[in-house]
């Protein structure tokens, strides 16, 4: 038996294949780039021209979900700025 080392990132890809979903490449960048955020840090995305800021927040939200963190996204003029959301604690009964 020979057991090697993978990127994980064509592991993830050959995981897609098998259902039948394969992300955008833009999906994973905004994946990527969410997935690299430490608390106190944000990003933006730059709107290019014709861009919908709003599609992008849309884009962004969905990107938080797959990479399973909270988000805070703010619109500005020409770009979407986030950062990683707090955790919210829950109460016990």
């Amino acid at each position: 038996m020979k057991i090697s080392t993978v990127p994980m990132s064509e592991m993830q890809k050959v995981r897609r294949q098998r259902r039948g979903r394969a992300r955008s490449e833009e999906t994973e960048q905004l994946v990527e780039a969410i997935m690299s955020l430490n608390a106190g840090q944000a990003k933006a995305v730059e709107l290019d021209a014709g861009e919908d800021a709003r599609k992008i927040r849309s884009k962004l939200n969905y990107a938080s979900r797959v990479a399973g963190r909270k988000l805070r996204i703010v619109i500005e003029d020409h770009r979407v700025l986030f950062a990683r959301g707090r955790a919210r604690r829950t109460t016990q009964s």
